[in-house]
């Protein structure tokens, strides 16, 4: 696009420059050709350039006739370079899009075990920001043009799909099929609940996170195939009451997730079938002295939880290890895990 940009202005102004040659050739031409001053030369130079068909300044001899034929010819040549570059302008944005959104297809059909979020309002632009962060693969379903004006303008790498979520095409679009998880934030209810049954019947194994306005809906969304449903009202309210009654815990977790500098995250870390680690004790697989990481709970694969496991704990594949710390540690414990 920046290489396409610097031909416009480049054609751009050879047709600058074209055009002050011709008024310049035409306003000398006149005044030596027929005597005239620069005034009137300058006038009759620009009215025969625009062919507007106004009354020649003076009654022209043949040299005359024949140079203002010549300036009209040049005139049109002019029109013509002009009408193109502005012509090149739109069609090259328009291309430039088509590209893009091919471009963009293919990039999120190469997928996998991503994240697909549908809307993106306050609540959906709250989850970009985090998963932003996190650096985790993220497809937004949205179908307001002025908010994916403001996406693609502030987070140009981002991949947006243009569409309604909940119809089954524009999930496939999204490669449902192979996510991950779908998280449903849009404003309404029902469009969450249409969202939830079209995603669960493309893909049984999707984790799916739904917003719900009303608390009433979530049962709905939950037999509809929702895997967790949250509602905004409730979430505000245990919030509110939390920073009353714990302020200085809240003040701590709000420093660790938001801090730039500090960047601490709370993650969830899969231990693979086929890991080095698999059976071996916390205290053998030296966690936190590998990859500074506080190893906070552990989900067995039976769905049993030891919280602050002790180091007779035993990793075994299928198991979650909740740790703690920035994004770069997690990657090196994940590559640890997979090795």
């Amino acid at each position: 696009m920046a290489s396409q940009t610097k031909d416009l202005f480049r054609d751009l102004l050879i047709f600058a420059l074209f055009f002050i040659s011709i008024i310049i050739i035409g306003m000398f031409g006149y005044m030596w050709l027929e005597g005239w001053n620069w005034n009137d030369s300058l006038y009759m130079t620009f009215i025969t350039i625009s062919t507007v068909g106004f009354k020649e300044v003076a009654r022209l001899d043949p040299n005359g006739q024949f140079f203002t034929i010549f300036i009209i010819l040049l005139g049109l040549i002019s029109i013509g370079m002009l009408t193109a570059n502005v012509t090149s302008i739109f069609v090259s944005k328009e291309l430039f899009r088509i590209r893009k959104k091919k471009n963009m297809k293919k990039t999120i059909l190469k997928l996998k075990k991503h994240i697909i979020l549908c809307g993106a309002g306050d609540t959906g632009l709250a989850v970009i920001k985090e998963f932003l962060k996190s650096g985790k693969s993220l497809v937004i379903i949205e179908n307001n043009n002025e908010r994916i004006e403001k996406l693609n303008e502030h987070y140009p790498q981002l991949l947006v799909i243009n569409g309604d979520a909940t119809t089954d095409e524009v999930l496939e679009e999204a490669n449902i099929k192979n996510a991950k998880g779908l998280i449903t934030a849009l404003p309404v209810d029902a469009s969450n609940l249409f969202v939830v049954i079209s995603a669960r019947s493309l893909n049984s194994d999707l984790y799916i996170v739904s917003r719900s306005v009303d608390p009433h809906t979530a049962d709905k969304l939950y037999k509809s195939g929702a895997n967790y449903v949250i509602s905004p009202n409730l979430i505000e309210g245990t919030r509110m009451a939390a920073v009353m009654l714990r302020p200085t815990l809240i003040n701590f977790l709000e420093i660790m997730m938001r801090d730039e500098e500090l960047a601490l995250r709370m993650e969830e870390v899969d231990v693979p079938a086929g890991s080095s680690m698999n059976g071996q004790s916390l205290q053998k697989a030296k966690i936190p002295q590998r990859t500074g990481l506080i190893v906070i709970a552990q989900k067995k694969s039976e769905n049993a939880w030891v919280f602050n496991p002790s180091s007779t704990s035993i990793i075994n594949k299928g198991d979650k290890l909740i740790v703690l710390g920035n994004p770069q540690k997690i990657d090196k414990l994940q590559n640890i895990l997979g090795e």
